[in-house]
């Protein structure tokens, strides 16, 4: 077990090394709470945003013009009840599937009580990405960010559920002067975005549009969810 162990904290440190800059837009906004004790989770993929550089030039020099583009994400994550209505959020997520690492954590409070078919919440997350070029050259450091969300659903039977978000996002982004050096500028992304997202049985899909620089940029996202659990019964099967 302890190899096991091992080896993904050295994986962990191995993604950490070589990745990329990019935010995760797939959230998986549920305001219905988890309940007390409870743990659900998700595994998925889709878009996120990420600076675009203009230009390197042949002695490392990075040049952009504040603009953002679109790039691939893999993201896994879940949420563990605290009370009937306080829950815990947490996601982890890969730019461009392996090359890089982030951590979002964060907390939602929900209008109603889990059987009730319209419900709503209103949250905040804190996310970062780790970005280093020890193994290979990169031009951004990482980035942070602070979330702000009020998520509504309507659940029309138990197997089919509509989700409605708006959201906003205050983001930073380290991009390196040279890929070279380890000296960096800030660059701000901050916008409001709108998710609209559909679930049938298990399976979830999202389409995000972001309103930044006077453009909207689509992103979409799927996702598998995973039934709910009681946390104790989820630790015995880990410990098995």
């Amino acid at each position: 077990m302890q190899s096991v162990y091992g080896f993904l904290i050295w994986l962990l440190g191995l993604v950490g090394l070589i990745s990329c800059t990019v935010t995760n837009n797939l959230y998986v906004n549920d305001p219905v709470p988890a309940g007390k004790g409870m743990f659900r989770a998700y595994i998925g993929g889709g878009t996120g945003l990420e600076p675009e550089i203009d230009s390197v030039t042949d002695e490392g020099d990075i040049f952009f013009s504040e603009k953002v583009q679109m790039a691939p994400i893999v993201a896994a994550g879940g949420d563990l009840g605290i009370n009937d209505r306080l829950t815990l959020r947490g996601a982890v997520h890969l730019p461009y599937a392996f090359g890089g690492f982030g951590l979002r954590l964060g907390v939602q409070h929900s209008l109603y009580d889990t059987w009730y078919k319209f419900n709503g919440a209103v949250g905040a997350d804190f996310s970062f990405v780790i970005s280093e070029d020890s193994i290979s050259e990169s031009s951004t450091k990482g980035s942070i960010s602070g979330d702000f969300f009020m998520p509504f659903s309507y659940r029309f039977s138990e197997n089919y559920e509509v989700y409605l978000t708006p959201r906003i996002s205050l983001n930073n982004f380290y991009i390196k002067k040279n890929e070279k050096s380890r000296s960096s500028q800030g660059f701000p992304v901050n916008y409001p975005a709108l998710s609209l997202a559909f679930r049938a049985k298990r399976i979830y899909m999202e389409t995000t549009g972001i309103f930044f620089d006077n453009r909207i940029y689509p992103n979409f996202g799927i996702a598998f969810l995973f039934p709910l659990n009681k946390i104790n019964q989820l630790k015995e099967n880990i410990s098995e």
